[in-house]
């Protein structure tokens, strides 16, 4: 009878055991839960962030691209009003021959 009684205990003492270690797992098994959930909401945020960073990346290099294509247009215009004045310099400058060669034989007439 002794020796019932003392195992009837050890059963106790190994049943509450198991109830502690089923109890922990529960716990345990809910906080890895929670962490999964973290870990998910974390991958979403992160998926939405990448898709962000390339949208603005897209963004960014077709305003670069349209910058680029401003500087060159501006360039053009630049140039072309350059080779306009020095045009209108040239024409200027023969004019100005023109007249001061008139003014000269006029001159020269007048003397005569």
């Amino acid at each position: 009878q002794e020796e019932k009684k003392q195992l009837t205990l050890k059963v106790e003492e190994l049943e509450r055991k198991l109830e502690s270690t089923n109890a922990q797992n529960i716990e345990f098994l809910q906080v890895i839960a929670k962490r999964e959930e973290s870990i998910h909401q974390c991958q979403l945020r992160l998926e939405e962030k990448s898709r962000e960073c390339s949208s603005l990346a897209r963004q960014l290099e077709m305003a670069i691209e349209d910058a680029k294509r401003q500087v060159e247009q501006a360039r053009e215009r630049a140039v072309s009003r350059e080779r306009a004045a020095q045009s209108k310099v040239l024409d200027l400058e023969t004019q100005l021959s023109r007249n001061k060669t008139e003014l000269n034989q006029l001159q020269r007439s007048k003397e005569d």
